[in-house]
Parts: C-alpha cells; structure tokens; sequence
C-alpha cells in the first residue's frame, strides 16, 4: 500500500486497515492515462522504495515509471541490486489477491508473485546481473 495501492486508490477507499486495502487495490477499476479504467490485470510491475516501473498505464499523478523503455528483466535486476526490499508482480487476467504478494528482500530468492502462484529464481545466476 505505500509505495502502489496509496497512488492509484482514491483517498475514500482506503480505510487504514492494509489488507482490506490491499484486496480494494487489486480488485477496483482504476483510471488510467488513456482516458479509460482498468483493474491491475495483464502487466507487470516492480516496486521498490525509489521507484516503481510497470506497463500498468497508471496515472502519471501516480508517479511510476510507465514509459516502456525499461524490459521487466531490466527493472527487477536494478531493484534487486539496491539491496532494499522489492516486490516483484506479474498480472495477468486473473485477481491477485494480498495471499499471493511476496516482498524479496535477497536477490538470491528472488520471488516472482502472480495470481495464486510464485517463482522462486537466483537473480544473481542471471547473466545480466554482472552488467
């Protein structure tokens, strides 16, 4: 919630309680910068305490990353190399729910989270993690 759900929820559906919060965040339709709304579905995003980088066309007010010049692969080997906690989401049609999110705090159990599944992966193995 304070690093996402708090940018893209309107202040009259957050409660303070951050589950429930979370669970509103992943579920609601949310404007997007197209004019249109959209739940959280079928893209990626990787949250870290200085950034967040996503195809999610949220809001520019929302302050994230969402011009498209940075990979996925790219984003998580620069979150995971700050040494400061992450979250890594992959959406896709299906709701996630605030069971399935997962904050890596080790590049070495990296934890990819996406609708009632996880992947576990060594970041460090990756050839690009030494770039």
């Amino acid at each position: 919630m304070r690093h996402v759900g708090s940018k893209l929820l309107r202040p009259d559906q957050v409660t303070g309680k951050a589950i429930a919060d979370t669970a509103t965040a992943l579920t609601v339709s949310m404007p997007l910068y197209t004019g249109s709304s959209l739940r959280l579905s079928s893209c990626w995003m990787i949250v870290s305490e200085s950034k967040v980088v996503t195809t999610f066309k949220a809001l520019h007010e929302c302050g994230f990353d969402t011009s498209g010049s940075t990979k996925q692969r790219d984003a998580t080997i620069a979150a995971l190399k700050s040494g400061k906690p992450s979250m890594l989401l992959q959406f896709s049609k299906a709701t996630m729910s605030p069971a399935d999110l997962f904050i890596t705090y080790d590049a070495r159990v990296a934890r990819l989270c996406s609708p009632g599944n996880t992947k576990t992966f060594d970041a460090t193995e990756w050839i690009e993690w030494t770039r």
